[in-house]
């Protein structure tokens, strides 16, 4: 069918048990006008848990891989590309417990197998998957890269004192090898971290806060709080 359907208000488009010849919806080679969407859904409020949008499906042996969601967008300007933006708001008079941007979860459940990755790295269950590709650009003096950038900003209010972090991590159930795992394909990390030093939470001298070791064997500090109690990692100067 071609021409223009027009759909009526309080009228919905449905296209239940049916097998669309072609894609269900076709916006290919369109262009928008400033500030404009490809479906926009202003004040919509969700009465149930799956939100504006629930998709969900099976599949088997075909395909071997497949995208719930595949998005691509390509700059080849000024224009900064953001990805996908997700903003909850907890606003005035609100009160929850939880909020969430984002949540990504892997289920495997009885009777799957996970197959080996045979040492392959980026082959395995993960529930996040970042990569920086840096494939052969010109990175200029000052430039930053990262495959995961976190930031933690706290206004008004003093939280210095309760649980609150840039990277949170819960072991669930069982016994977990590690919580952390490097693996390097090619070369290597020049370092295991990169801290300021200024003493929140890394320094390279001692002043009176490692009591109990010499001042003349390290060259500073890591601080680290196991339980309540605050404890220091001494950091040794090269030998000489």
């Amino acid at each position: 069918m071609t021409g223009t359907y027009v759909l009526r208000k309080g009228q919905s488009i449905d296209n239940s048990y049916s097998t669309p010849q072609s894609h269900g919806i076709d916006f290919s080679n369109s262009t928008l006008p400033a500030n404009v969407n490809v479906i926009r859904g202003a004040s919509v409020n969700p009465t149930r848990t799956s939100g504006w949008i629930s998709f969900s499906g099976t599949v088997g042996a075909t395909p071997a891989q497949v995208y719930t969601d595949f998005r691509n967008l390509t700059t080849t300007g000024v224009a900064e590309v953001l990805g996908i933006g997700s903003f909850p708001t907890m606003a005035s008079g609100a009160s929850c417990a939880s909020m969430f941007a984002a949540q990504n979860i892997c289920q495997v459940d009885a009777g799957a197998t996970v197959l080996t990755a045979g040492g392959v790295p980026a082959v395995g269950i993960f529930a996040t998957f970042s990569k920086l590709l840096l494939d052969g650009e010109t990175f200029n003096s000052g430039g930053v890269a990262s495959a995961l950038f976190l930031s933690v900003v706290s206004n008004v209010t003093d939280v210095s004192a309760a649980d609150v972090s840039a990277i949170n991590v819960e072991n669930g159930s069982g016994t977990t090898k590690s919580l952390l795992h490097l693996t390097n394909t090619t070369n290597g990390f020049t370092n295991l971290l990169w801290l300021p030093d200024d003493g929140k939470p890394a320094s390279l001298t001692n002043g009176s806060t490692l009591n109990d070791i010499s001042a003349t064997v390290n060259a500073g500090w890591i601080k680290v709080l196991v339980g309540s109690t605050v404890r220091y990692i001494p950091l040794y100067a090269v030998k000489s």
